[in-house]
């Protein structure tokens, strides 16, 4: 597996700290509960992003 981001910095120049969910492709009812939690943090007012 590829070595993936720890943290990102925004065009503000903020940093931010990543966490990653690995979902396997066999288990449809673990897929579709990631999509909805993904689909609530980004369906809130501030788009899911904490100051």
């Amino acid at each position: 597996m590829a070595e993936l981001k720890r943290e990102y910095t925004d065009v503000k120049g903020r940093t931010h700290k990543v966490e990653h969910i690995v979902v396997s492709g066999g288990e449809q009812a673990d897929r579709e509960r990631v999509m909805e939690e993904l689909i609530a943090i980004l369906a809130k007012p501030d788009g899911g992003v904490s100051p």
